[in-house]
């Protein structure tokens, strides 16, 4: 049963005094001098929760209308069980409030401070490392390696690489005029990618790119108010054009039923209020000479950074980063949403760039906690390893009464699916400039999104 928050002065000293009986710092090298006692652990702790406590509350101040919202509304739609309260009276189950994710979400957080995993090396030490999440500031170093890792094979295999960045978002206001929930929002922007039904943006992209090579990565991002949208970056050898990807654009429209027109204007007299960006590629371009683009398009040297742009405030510790940002990825957390995904082609690319690392390459196995991990394939698992040879033993965590040595289960995150009150947010009415589906289209769909 997961917990009710409350924000009352009441509750929160009830949650500082919980905070003792969760996971406590452990000391992960074996030459410290300073072994911390139980009175600085909980102190540290203490100081955790109350900048949690704070951030909370100020999303309530300052976000009040989307604060109460509950994050879904969608009958089935599968939540993370902290996300998740019992309906009085009743065996179903609902989503809780977008403050009330944010606290647990930021609880979670909290936890990886004081956790780590412990191994058992070939040479029978036992070592301890940190546990690792993509929320988490270094995370952000894996993503722009990967870039990197991408970019230096993509130059080296393109003859002349161009770069599309398309955007997709939808409307956060229902048709009541209140805020829309995010999760269910996040989930119309992103599923046009994909659709369970018809053909979506990816295979208009695939037939509007037939006879290229081509990949992509996916980035989903927030918006200036906290609800998500969605970048596409695409990787293509061969000159391409802004108009080469407006029917894509449009399909999103047809399939989004949040979608609207105005959003999504390739036609914009503002090139930064397009939906469509493109660029080609040249590595060897000096960023001062002006006169080096002899395309229509803007030329860029740095693929990597430019797309690094996209993908948030890595790098930065999450709790300094801006409430909006927060309450995105506690919804992101909630519903196991992947931030940042690359295409199969692009994922060997990445893997045959790094496996050339040589010596740059660590010699021992490198066993580390998986944050893409999904409970519900049966082929994942919590923890991931770079070489072989080492022996997961478990979490370990220190409390008051000494170290605990837990064993992780595969089903370490629990879901559970939510009873519909869709009534509750009934999406806006679809627009009637919407473009009109083709002759295969099964429905018409739609394209939207609000300014904050």
């Amino acid at each position: 049963m997961t917990r009710h928050v409350d924000h009352s002065s009441a509750a929160r000293s009830a949650d500082l005094e919980a905070a003792a009986s969760r996971p406590s710092k452990t000391n992960c090298t074996t030459t410290a001098n300073h072994t911390e006692t139980a009175e600085e652990r909980l102190s540290e702790r203490g100081k955790w929760w109350r900048e949690k406590n704070e951030l909370v509350d100020h999303m309530v101040d300052e976000m009040s209308g989307r604060a109460a919202r509950p994050i879904s509304v969608k009958e089935g739609t599968k939540l993370r069980d902290e996300a998740t309260s019992e309906r009085y009276g009743d065996n179903g189950y609902r989503s809780r409030t977008w403050s009330s994710v944010l606290n647990e979400f930021l609880a979670w957080y909290n936890d990886y401070r004081f956790a780590h995993l412990k191994f058992l090396s070939p040479d029978g030490d036992e070592i301890r490392a940190p546990m690792e999440n993509s929320h988490q500031p270094g995370y952000g170093d894996k993503y722009y390696a990967k870039l990197k890792a991408l970019e230096r094979q993509i130059v080296d295999e393109y003859q002349e690489l161009y770069t599309a960045m398309l955007t997709f978002t939808g409307s956060m206001r229902n048709d009541n005029g209140g805020w829309r929930c995010p999760a269910d929002h996040l989930r119309e922007v992103i599923d046009t990618w994909r659709p369970d039904e018809g053909r979506g943006v990816y295979h208009e992209l695939r037939d509007v790119l037939s006879g290229k090579n081509w990949e992509y990565a996916l980035v989903v991002e927030k918006h200036g108010n906290g609800y998500g949208h969605v970048h596409v970056a695409v990787f293509v050898d061969g000159e391409v054009s802004e108009s080469d990807f407006h029917s894509v654009i449009d399909t999103h429209l047809r399939h989004c039923d949040i979608a609207y027109k105005d959003a999504h204007n390739y036609h914009s007299p503002d090139p930064d209020a397009r939906p469509i960006s493109v660029n080609r590629v040249d590595p060897d371009i000096d960023l001062e000479d002006t006169d080096t683009n002899s395309h229509d398009v803007e030329a860029i040297g740095n693929l990597g950074s430019y797309v690094g742009e996209y993908i948030g405030a890595y790098g930065e510790a999450l709790f300094d980063r801006s409430i909006e940002e927060l309450a995105f990825r506690a919804v992101s957390w909630a519903t196991s949403t992947q931030l940042v995904r690359f295409s199969n082609g692009a994922n060997e690319m990445i893997d045959e760039d790094l496996d050339r690392g040589g010596d740059d390459l660590l010699e021992d196995p490198v066993p580390v906690s998986n944050p893409d991990f999904d409970p519900e394939d049966p082929q994942g698992s919590p923890v991931k390893y770079e070489n072989v040879g080492w022996e997961l033993l478990g979490v370990e965590t220190v409390d008051r009464d000494g170290a605990d040595l837990h064993t992780i289960e595969h089903s370490g995150v629990s879901y559970t699916a939510i009873d519909g009150s869709e009534h509750l947010d009934p999406p806006k009415k679809m627009p009637p400039d919407r473009p009109q589906p083709r002759v295969e289209s099964s429905s018409l769909r739609s394209f939207a999104a609000d300014d904050d």
